[in-house]
């Protein structure tokens, strides 16, 4: 499982990872360069030269990143989120979101479930709690030392509805009850 705090972020903002090697160069969307738990898509004498955001991904988006762990500085994740979200121009709905988690599985991971229940939703505490909800349908977290499956899972619920929340407040909406 990952624990790399840029990680779920750069899934969020789609990213494309760029890798130079003996043939060329090659950019791949960052979901397509994790592989498996400690196994990145990296071919022999390449290397990692470039993450690439594309203006599309970021563009009218605003996004937030919570990270919980025992400590505040210096500590892994126990799970890491990031959430993005495009509102329409009055701010009272969701155009998209994109949420993705660290530690969540064997490596980062979208949500869609939870994109799909907020995409065209009105900004509401509805719409955040279902969204946060909607995660648990796509994540994968494992028992480990530092946190039980079902812990993992409650936080997931609770980081999303927080990243969801200051993200919309950050692209000047308003979430009504």
């Amino acid at each position: 499982m990952t624990s790399a705090d840029s990680a779920s972020t750069l899934f969020a903002w789609d990213a494309v990872v760029e890798l130079t090697g003996p043939e060329g160069v090659r950019r791949l969307p960052i979901q397509d360069f994790y592989i498996k738990a400690g196994v990145v898509d990296l071919r022999p004498g390449e290397l990692q030269t470039a993450i690439i955001i594309p203006k599309k991904a970021y563009e009218g988006y605003f996004g937030n990143y919570i990270k919980y762990a025992m400590r505040e500085a210096m500590d892994i994740a126990n799970l890491g989120c990031s959430v993005n979200v495009s509102l329409e121009e009055n701010g009272t709905v969701i155009r998209d979101a994109r949420i993705a988690y660290g530690v969540a599985g064997p490596i980062p991971m979208r949500a869609p479930s939870a994109e799909a229940a907020a995409k065209g939703q009105e900004t509401t505490r509805q719409t955040v709690d279902a969204f946060a909800r909607a995660v648990l349908e796509d994540i994968h977290p494992r028992d480990s030392w530092r946190a039980a499956k079902a812990f993992r899972e409650h936080i997931a619920v609770e980081i999303a509805k927080r990243a969801l929340t200051k993200s919309i407040l950050l692209g000047g909406g308003v979430i009504r009850e």
